[in-house]
């Protein structure tokens, strides 16, 4: 019986555990398209209509659209939830754009006009290529692991956020403008280009009273322009109608830029200097009007990099990047000058240094010191006095030659001890000491001894063997 009990209550975990599974299973089973909840509707429009502020849509897989649905979005905060960008797809306006209306906003999508703050998670965003596409006059849009399709110019008029999202740029077409978003917000976000990435743009002047803040933190940009062609940096500026207000561009944590050319002065038209940034992640569109105004801020982690219509400095160093890009790659032509010696007993050469991007040009004195290896043998050269110009704080360069060798001495080091880095003129002096010969000591008879020992042994031997002949001889 225990066994019995035990089974069913096996069997009704099971059952528990499917019916958690249900909703999933549904969206391939049912004529249901959207829930909320537990509720299903058979229409995405039908489940808007029905949602109130703050509800949550569950999409299941398929193609969707609010584009002429006449669904009820005004004063909602909607969020839109669905099977992954491989299994849910929504559509930012027409199939196919009005030609009619190309060059005018009426071309985007109205489907959200009034509502407060859209949210789309887990799906594929598709828009076409026609200007001025996107969603039009919802407060805040908030995009969250999804894909992104085509070019936009329209997101929340008051914030638009996208976190872990990726953007198929058309072919060589910007993905997205700044166009109605006073905060822009690129978190964890991957950029897929060929050319063009965003186009920093927007009529502030009669349209918006204020500054627009467009923040990326890790962030990667993947460019891959056809041979031959320029492409731009990842964000194309033009600030002349900004009015009273600026830009404001922040770049923080790990962002990586690759297959984009820094701004430089080789593009397709010609640039002031001061207008050239020497930055993969943001230049300025001087080719119609003034492109930098003066309207512009650029900071990479916290650091001002750009204001007032000029770099800051050509050489910054922040928390997790460098500015400029000319400096990061270290891309310098440099030119160093001959060595003058001073009163002070040091030496001053003059470098330059070329950006080989930007052409920006920094010239700085170097002091140097001398380093001096001599022998310090008098009236006789063991080897060649050993000069060299060092610039201060290098590491000491060592002797040339290996160990200093000189007949009947033994080398010993130099004094004084060399130092690590060159900080004065100084002259390091071989230090020698005389090899003595050994001889045997004074007194030593030990060598005599022994011959006389020899000797009054030969003599024995010998007188042994005269008289046993001589005996020899009697018999």
């Amino acid at each position: 019986m225990k066994a019995k009990k035990s089974k069913i209550i096996s069997i009704l975990l099971c059952s528990v555990m499917i019916l958690g599974l249900l909703p999933t299973v549904a969206f391939a089973e049912g004529t249901s398209v959207a829930w909320i909840g537990e509720t299903g509707y058979e229409t995405l429009e039908d489940a808007v209509n029905h949602a109130v502020s703050g509800d949550t849509i569950v999409l299941g897989e398929g193609k969707y659209t609010l584009y002429g649905k006449n669904a009820d979005t005004k004063g909602k905060n909607l969020t839109f939830v669905g099977q992954g960008a491989d299994k849910t797809e929504w559509g930012i306006g027409a199939t196919i754009p009005d030609p009619d209306k190309f060059g005018t906003e009426y071309n985007g999508d109205y489907s959200f006009d009034g509502s407060g703050t859209i949210t789309f998670k887990n799906m594929t965003l598709q828009s076409g290529t026609a200007d001025y596409l996107g969603f039009i006059r919802a407060d805040n849009t908030v995009v969250e692991n999804c894909v992104i399709n085509g070019k936009t110019f329209y997101w929340g008029y008051k914030t638009a956020s996208f976190k872990n999202t990726t953007f198929n740029c058309p072919s060589g077409d910007y993905a997205l403008w700044t166009y109605s978003s006073p905060e822009m917000n690129f978190d964890g976000c991957t950029f897929n280009s060929s050319g063009k990435v965003i186009n920093v743009y927007t009529d502030c002047i009669g349209n918006f009273n204020c500054d627009f803040v467009i923040n990326f933190k890790n962030c990667t940009v993947n460019g891959n322009t056809s041979e031959g062609k320029k492409d731009k940096a990842v964000m194309n500026i033009n600030d002349s109608l900004m009015g009273d207000y600026n830009f404001i561009i922040n770049l923080s944590g790990n962002n990586v830029v690759t297959g984009v050319t820094p701004d430089d002065l080789n593009k397709e038209y010609s640039k002031e200097q001061k207008d050239i940034t020497c930055s993969r992640w943001f230049e300025f569109n001087t080719k119609y009007g003034n492109g930098n105004s003066g309207h512009t801020v650029v900071s990479i982690d916290s650091i001002k990099v750009w204001e007032n219509g000029n770099m800051v400095a050509h050489e910054i160093d922040t928390e997790n990047d460098c500015y400029t890009d000319g400096y990061k790659d270290d891309a310098y032509t440099i030119t160093i000058g001959d060595w003058e010696k001073t009163d002070d007993d040091c030496y001053i050469r003059v470098v330059t240094k070329v950006c080989d991007y930007c052409g920006y040009t920094s010239e700085y004195e170097e002091i140097g010191y001398s380093v001096t290896y001599t022998d310090g043998v008098d009236n006789t050269e063991i080897f060649k006095d050993q000069t060299t110009i060092v610039p201060a704080g290098d590491v000491t360069p060592a002797f040339d030659g290996g160990t200093p060798t000189r007949d009947g001495y033994t080398f010993e080091g130099w004094n004084p001890v060399v130092d690590e880095t060159v900080t004065k003129s100084i002259t390091y002096t071989a230090a020698w000491k005389e090899v003595v010969p050994t001889n045997p000591q004074t007194g030593d008879n030990s060598y005599l001894t022994l011959w006389i020992s020899l000797l009054v042994a030969s003599v024995f031997g010998i007188a042994g063997t005269t008289v046993y002949s001589r005996r020899k001889i009697l018999r």
